[in-house]
């Protein structure tokens, strides 16, 4: 690496690191402002949506989403490094040994950068292609998404993971907003251009949400290649990767079946459901965010159970109270609110109004954290593979002859629903384990 990215990580020694933040802040006021702030960008993000759905219609809207899911699968290319680093980096904060923190974000940060320029030329390819076919308007899709690569390994998977503390936490919640009010006016671009002001919309405020995480990034430090770290992240992640990524890849398997089923009217109509219900994933996701580095947190002071499971209990419930009447409101509301605001996309209505339902089984995810932060992933895998199978079971027997749009969220929801049990089953399986080998050591 370059003398300018060492002087970089020798002025980070000076910098202080996740973990170091002044005072300790409850897991619910954390997860509040994040949560808030999630929620406000998801309020711009959503008149946003609603203004760009009334300029465009579903064919041109799923036209671009499908594209899009060549990058979403390309995620899993960084074989679950990043998920290492987002294990690994409140653990030994928490032991006290920040210069590995440092040494470890250095090596995930050039992983990433190294990922997002492959992931991009591979993506310029058939952008090229088309360009060359005189397709111009499918070349600008292609080309939008090879510059998100970087937006997506940089910003999304390595800079978000670095911000840990409660300052840190509300400045993530700044720069949401920030983004979701900058692509708001630009749906201006969607009004004058349509597909291309999709285009470049999704470019400018990607680029803008970057340049801020970058600007206020907590760990300043340069990319600097160390196999070493690099291959320790790597053995801690790849069980991560294994269990979160499937989990990952349920919701973008979900997309790619619609997409086949239903052509892009309903891939444009499925990209409005699960636009507008995503708000409601914010909240849980926020618990998620906060209680996930503290129990790591807590794990590498102490390397034991206690204390873990309790984290996130009052948060769930909160989330899950403060859920409820969002859910039903918009069960009733969604019709109305569709036929005034996007007419377009009123054939998705039913479906909306299923998928309003999975947010709240959600809303009891974040004590899953457990399975990653105690290292039994396998234990995770098997409540995914169990939902997974309950969702593509259902989903068969949902589509068998014609396939409607309602039958996905319906899927969706029943799969869930088998996961969360399956993960508190094993999870209590965990705690009785626990009790009974303390009992035994000290009889």
């Amino acid at each position: 690496m370059s003398s300018s990215q060492d002087n970089d990580s020798q002025e980070a020694v000076a910098q202080p690191v996740p973990g170091q933040a002044a005072g300790r802040r409850s897991v619910v006021y954390l997860a509040g402002v994040l949560g808030a702030g999630n929620y406000l960008s998801a309020a711009l993000a959503a008149v946003g949506g609603v203004l760009q759905a009334r300029y465009v219609g579903p064919p041109v809207l799923g036209l671009f989403s499908k594209i899009g899911l060549a990058l979403d699968y390309s995620r899993f290319l960084h074989l679950g490094v990043l998920n290492g680093l987002n294990r690994e980096l409140p653990y030994y904060v928490g032991k006290g040994e920040h210069q590995r923190v440092r040494e470890l974000a250095a090596a995930a940060q050039a992983w990433a950068l190294v990922l997002g320029a492959v992931v991009a030329a591979g993506l310029m390819a058939p952008a090229v292609w088309c360009l060359l076919c005189g397709n111009a308007e499918v070349a600008a899709g292609w080309a939008t998404y090879a510059v998100g690569a970087f937006f997506l390994f940089y910003a999304t998977m390595y800079l978000t993971m670095t911000y840990r503390t409660a300052h840190d936490f509300a400045r993530l919640a700044v720069i949401n907003v920030v983004q979701n009010a900058v692509a708001l006016a630009l749906v201006a671009l969607v009004a004058l251009l349509s597909f291309y002001g999709l285009c470049l919309r999704a470019v400018i405020s990607g680029a803008i949400g970057t340049m801020m995480l970058h600007y206020w990034r907590p760990v300043r430090v340069g990319p600097k290649w160390n196999f070493a770290q690099w291959k320790h992240l790597l053995i801690v992640g790849l069980p991560i990767f294994g269990v979160g990524e499937l989990y990952g890849l349920w919701g973008l398997l979900d997309r790619s079946l619609v997409a086949h089923y239903t052509g892009d009217v309903g891939m444009g109509l499925y990209t409005v459901v699960t636009r507008a219900v995503g708000p409601l994933e914010l909240l849980p996701i926020a618990v998620s965010q906060v209680v996930y580095p503290r129990m790591a947190e807590q794990f590498g002071r102490t390397g034991r159970y206690d204390g873990l499971l309790g984290m996130a209990v009052k948060p769930m419930l909160l989330t899950a109270v403060a859920m409820a009447p969002a859910i039903a409101a918009g069960w009733w509301l969604v019709e109305p609110v569709t036929r005034i605001l996007v007419p377009k996309y009123v054939d998705a209505v039913p479906a909306m109004r299923w998928s309003l339902l999975v947010p709240f089984v959600s809303s009891f995810g974040p004590i899953n954290n457990i399975f990653n932060v105690v290292r039994q992933q396998g234990l995770y895998l098997a409540a995914i593979l169990a939902g997974m199978g309950a969702y593509l079971v259902t989903l068969l027997w949902l589509i068998r002859g014609q396939a409607e749009l309602i039958a996905f969220p319906q899927a969706m929801l029943a799969g869930r629903v088998v996961f969360m049990a399956t993960c508190y089953a094993l999870i209590a399986h965990l705690v009785r384990k626990q009790r009974n080998a303390a009992r035994l050591s000290t009889s």
